[in-house]
């Protein structure tokens, strides 16, 4: 059953398609092994490397390296299918393939030469927060620290870290010296820290470094500019929410899709003689849930679009068009949670049994929402923009 509309074509329609077409032909496994995955606490890794070979871990790179180039609209699509599918999944995929966003300041040699040197098929792992400490030494600096919530059940090509330079003079703006590596998988330990609530496929483990050198090439500015040549990149920084919203409205899409599947079969306890779906009632509610779904997915679509629509001009949005995109997932994660825990009451008990997919939607929406994208401040920063107390950035 389809719940919500398909969303109108993108600029790129033959690339968007070709990608979201490899994907579809896969989207059966996936939501047939979500509870082996959730299980095992990890998504199997015939799926991961069969979405590596649709290209879902190059999408937002540039054609020019051998990516897709999917803009954040185009990806962030991609991304809520396989999560309409499996919420683990859609995580580990928007996770691996947005996370490139962060390495943008690198030198433009390291990163064309020496990391895209031989394509862009590659998988990263890592954690943008500045937990690790370093000291520059000649050539880089020696890194130590220990880095929570690296998603991805796979061997990556390259760990992403940040971290904050000892010693170093605090930036003109008065935060540390912050800067973000790249580092080979075999320079970290990886330890067996995730075990949530939701997302429980997702690997989000914990990984260590102790004294690691890393060239200076290879690190830059946490908050720099861009030498990754596609228009996504040139956006502010924390230009990734949309991911992470897709991945809220996929959970949210596959949960009603579970529900329709029980108005048709299940009988109330106390009247025996009816489906749920012919009450009025549940109907009423059906639809104001699927109709506020649609609506957080054009909320996603319309101010992805409008900052996009910017960056594709070489133009910087406005504040109330930034702050209305990154506004937008604060209230596209809790909102969704409100969707889901309605969704769960109309189910009655049947979402509560661990047979039902509905309820491991239910605990991945959760997760998600707890993610700092979810909670940043921006509606409070949109409210002081359209309240005319100006630029706030």
């Amino acid at each position: 059953m389809t719940t919500l509309l398909e969303s109108t074509s993108s600029p790129d329609q033959e690339t968007a398609h070709g990608v979201l077409g490899r994907v579809r032909a896969h989207l059966p496994e996936i939501a047939a092994r979500s509870a082996e995955a959730e299980a095992a606490r990890a998504v199997p890794a015939q799926i991961i490397a069969a979405l590596r070979e649709a290209g879902v871990f190059r999408m937002s790179l540039p054609r020019a390296w051998g990516g897709e180039q999917l803009d954040l609209v185009e990806s962030a699509r991609v991304v809520r299918e396989i999560s309409r599918a499996d919420g683990s999944t859609g995580w580990t995929v928007q996770a691996a393939s947005m996370a490139w966003f962060f390495v943008r300041s690198l030198p433009p040699e390291t990163l064309e030469q020496e990391v895209f040197g031989e394509g862009a098929d590659l998988m990263l792992r890592g954690a943008i927060a500045p937990k690790g400490t370093a000291v520059e030494v000649e050539g880089g600096y020696r890194l130590s620290g220990r880095w929570p919530l690296a998603s991805g059940s796979f061997t990556p090509d390259w760990i992403l870290a940040g971290f904050v330079v000892e010693g170093a003079p605090p930036l003109p703006d008065g935060r540390p010296d912050m800067r973000v590596a790249l580092i080979r998988p075999e320079q970290a330990t990886f330890l067996d820290t995730w075990d949530a609530v939701g997302l429980r496929a997702t690997q989000s483990t914990d990984f260590t470094m102790d004294d690691v050198f890393v060239p200076a090439r290879f690190t830059g500015p946490l908050v720099g500019g861009n030498n990754i040549p596609a228009p996504f990149y040139g956006l502010p920084y924390t230009a990734t929410g949309a991911s992470h919203d897709a991945v809220i409205i996929g959970c949210l899409e596959g949960a009603l899709d579970d529900l329709a599947e029980l108005a048709a079969t299940k009988r109330p306890a106390f009247n025996p003689g009816v489906v749920i779906g012919e009450d009025p009632v549940f109907q009423e509610g059906f639809a104001e849930l699927h109709l506020r779904t649609a609506a957080l997915n054009a909320l996603l679509e319309h101010s992805g679009r409008v900052v996009m629509d910017r960056a594709l001009a070489g133009e910087e949005p406005t504040p109330a068009e930034w702050f209305t995109y990154t506004g937008g997932h604060q209230h596209i994660h809790h909102e969704g949670s409100r969707i889901l825990n309605e969704v769960m009451t109309l189910s009655g008990s049947s979402g509560l049994y661990s047979s039902n997919p509905m309820q491991r939607r239910w605990r991945d929406v959760r997760c998600v929402s707890q993610h700092v994208a979810g909670n940043n401040g921006s509606l409070r920063r949109l409210g002081a923009v359209l309240s005319r107390q100006g630029d706030v950035r």
